[in-house]
């Protein structure tokens, strides 16, 4: 086990120390450490602009992505239709398929109905892509879940609505954000569909590392992947807590 995770970190381990060197150019800092790559991080226009376009995004893709899977699974958990599992295993195709073949899928399906690259179309092929998360942890809690209480809830008076607003909904609510948080990381961090899809000004992080390392790399960008490390974590955590 340590092995494995010595495997998995280690190359973290480095962006995130070459991210103190007090060189231009990301290395083990063996001559003292600096924390001027952040402060120059947070001035720099561009990468400003790359956070907020990627916060957007993220927060719109994981609310559509927490009401379609949220809708979805009550559908295939609380419906009698036919082949549910078939049906639950489709939704999951956004995992199983290439992020490249939905960036094009989307791309080419969004010009067909006239949505405009940028900010449209990302929002559209992040939601596609973090739906399924949502769905599966829904889902699951959902499986689990103690019907009788919706019964009791009948039984002294409530109808169907106040069921669901006031016993259910509280109840899922905790896996619902739980989901849509892990949509947002996924979603901040989502390169290869996304780079079919932005437009002018509309940059997200990953395009904009990935646009810097093709002249060169910096430990600006080591900063800026050490802040994406610590927003994932720190965002997953409260995932956790939350559940």
């Amino acid at each position: 086990m340590v092995v494995v995770f010595t495997l998995l970190l280690l190359p973290v381990v480095i962006v995130v120390v070459t991210s103190l060197t007090t060189q231009q150019s990301p290395a083990i800092p063996y001559d003292g450490l600096t924390l001027e790559w952040y402060v120059e991080l947070t001035q720099d226009r561009q990468i400003v602009s790359a956070i907020q376009t990627s916060v957007v995004v993220g927060v719109f893709a994981s609310v559509l992505a927490g009401i379609m899977g949220t809708v979805t699974a009550f559908g295939l958990v609380r419906s009698e239709i036919r082949f549910k599992e078939s049906l639950a295993t489709v939704m999951l195709l956004p995992i199983m398929i290439s992020p490249v073949i939905i960036g094009i899928a989307i791309l080419r399906f969004g010009s067909s109905i006239g949505v405009p690259t940028g900010y449209p179309m990302i929002i559209l092929a992040h939601s596609v892509l973090t739906f399924p998360f949502v769905f599966l942890i829904v889902r699951a809690r959902l499986l689990t879940f103690d019907a009788r209480l919706e019964d009791a809830s009948r039984t002294l008076g409530a109808n169907g609505l106040e069921t669901a607003f006031n016993v259910t909904l509280p109840i899922v609510a905790p896996s619902i954000v739980a989901g849509m948080l892990l949509a947002f990381v996924i979603s901040f961090g989502e390169f290869t569909a996304t780079q079919f899809l932005t437009g002018v000004g509309t940059d997200t992080v990953p395009i904009y590392i990935y646009t810097q390392i093709q002249t060169g790399l910096s430990p600006v960008i080591s900063a800026l992947a050490t802040a994406l490390v610590a927003l994932m974590i720190v965002t997953s955590y409260l995932g956790d807590r939350i559940t």
